[in-house]
């Protein structure tokens, strides 16, 4: 993701509705091959947009050997600088980013790779299973505290009734004209005047203990999804790089999307764009790109024919097929 983060998926920021059908020219291995469709779908959708865009991801996805499972490209009318990893091995791209980066494959090909890596690397998994164990976790604790109140209010209601109230009700008299509520007593936050657990209490208790408690458990998922977006463009760098594209454009995408305004920056669940250049710098000299060239050439010379693809079954998206569909009998 680029610009923004939401529970269930990952975004880098891109988009393509805008792009008409083109070829796009190879950097590192000569002409990209004409785009294929599989003969076993008719093109009832219209998936123009997206055809430029699986051009460069279908490379991608041979290049790393990712292509066991199919993959989905959308693309949304929003126009937003964005792009995200959704549901499984779908990539879901906004017209604003790609409209930013029109004509630069290196970059559509970074941005692809950084939401390809998010699926692959399980992110959205960990993502949504840490934070179900914190938010488990949180009402244990907040049980668990509301429970100790409880056993607290309810002892010191027994001594108070025992000794200096014996035989008095701890309730106000009730008068004909207003009934009086049993929570009457203020210096219980848990329990009502006849000493038992008050549902409305006991909500507003837990309601403000969680609210003590959110800001860490926040910040223990703002760290999560920070490192997720570092490893994603890690992964999306090597990616691209293997199927012949510049570096440069993660570079040229980086420092495009650094011009944006970036507010709560302690608060944000992504890594300054300045922070992830300089990462992305690092990376570069850890993992030389002709090392990773020449890992992808091998795998594309072994799978020199570009993956097929249909229409989604959703009726929305262009679906590259995997090997297995790709290597279909046309009937």
């Amino acid at each position: 993701m680029i610009s923004s983060q939401k529970l269930l998926c990952h975004t880098l920021g891109v988009t393509a509705a805008f792009l008409s059908l083109v070829s796009y020219r190879d950097i590192a291995y000569g002409t990209q091959p004409v785009p294929t469709q599989s003969s076993s779908k008719s093109n009832s959708v219209d998936i123009e947009d997206e055809k430029p865009i699986y051009s460069v991801a279908e490379k991608i996805i041979r290049a790393n050997g990712l292509d066991e499972n199919p993959w989905r490209l959308k693309v949304e009318n929003e126009y937003d600088d964005n792009a995200s990893a959704t549901d499984v091995n779908q990539i879901v791209l906004l017209k604003g980013l790609l409209d930013k980066v029109d004509g630069d494959e290196a970059a559509i090909a970074f941005i692809l790779g950084h939401e390809i890596a998010h699926h692959t690397q399980k992110h959205i998994y960990s993502y949504t299973t840490y934070a179900a164990r914190l938010n488990k976790q949180l009402q244990a604790e907040v049980d668990a505290k509301v429970q100790s109140i409880i056993a607290t209010e309810t002892k010191k209601f027994e001594t108070a009734r025992s000794t200096k109230r014996r035989g008095k009700s701890l309730c106000p008299v009730q008068n004909t004209a207003q009934k009086t509520s049993l929570s009457a007593i203020p210096e219980y936050v848990a329990l009502n005047c006849q000493g038992k657990p008050d549902s409305d209490k006991i909500e507003q208790l837990k309601q403000q203990i969680t609210a003590e408690r959110e800001p860490e458990l926040y910040s223990q998922i703002k760290k999560l999804s920070r490192q997720q977006e570092y490893e994603a463009d890690k992964f999306g760098y090597m990616y691209m790089v293997r199927a012949g594209y510049s570096p440069e454009g993660a570079l040229r995408v980086l420092n495009l999307m650094s011009r944006l305004p970036y507010h709560d920056t302690d608060d944000s669940t992504h890594p300054s764009f300045l922070d992830r250049l300089n990462a992305i710098k690092e990376f570069m000299n850890k993992y030389p790109a002709p090392s990773l060239v020449a890992e992808g050439e091998t795998r594309l010379r072994l799978n020199p024919q570009p993956l097929t693809y249909d229409v989604s079954k959703d009726g929305e998206s262009l679906r590259i097929n995997s090997r297995f569909g790709s290597q279909r009998q046309v009937p």
